[in-house]
């Protein structure tokens, strides 16, 4: 009885991890990534990590995103449900950010009560696809990456774009 009872619970252990679970037709297996991220020299919580995938007229167009744990991991996945990345060059983006709320004094019926302000606090270049100096190469293996991202920031978000006059 007890040999049965070990050999059932390993079946569901495997079944609740997702083993076996079919991919989208032409989709490649995904590997595992893991992106680390440090900031003023400690792991980063709460980070938006995200693979762009460098080669999209070639075939690759699978995205990948996760968001950094206590640790400062991300463990990516594709689709937002498969585990890891399927292999190729990826451009990675991070992005973190913070909002400030206050109170509007005696706002009228039907206006805003509050005045939400967000802030960067990661160098905005790491934002996007095209500015990011961050990329991977996902391969048939389990694939990592640590990025130190700097000093924190506080840039609000209106003035992190602001176009020259």
């Amino acid at each position: 009885m007890k040999k049965h009872c070990i050999t059932l619970t390993l079946l569901l252990l495997f079944a609740a991890a997702g083993c076996g679970e079919k991919l989208p037709d032409g989709m490649p297996k995904p590997y595992p990534v893991t992106i680390t991220i440090i900031q003023d020299g400690k792991p980063l919580a709460g980070a938006s990590v995200a693979l762009a995938p460098k080669n999209v007229t070639a075939g690759q167009r699978y995205t990948a995103g996760a968001v950094t744990n206590a640790s400062g991991q991300a463990v990516m996945q594709t689709l937002g449900k498969y585990h890891g990345a399927v292999p190729g060059e990826y451009q990675i983006t991070v992005l973190k950010t913070e909002f400030e709320v206050t109170p509007l004094a005696a706002a009228e019926r039907g206006a805003p009560k509050e005045n939400v302000v967000g802030y960067y606090t990661i160098d905005v270049r790491y934002g996007t696809v095209s500015t990011s100096p961050e990329s991977i190469t996902v391969e048939q293996k389990t694939n990592r990456k640590t990025i130190d991202v700097g000093k924190a920031i506080r840039l609000s978000s209106a003035k992190a774009y602001k176009t020259p006059n």
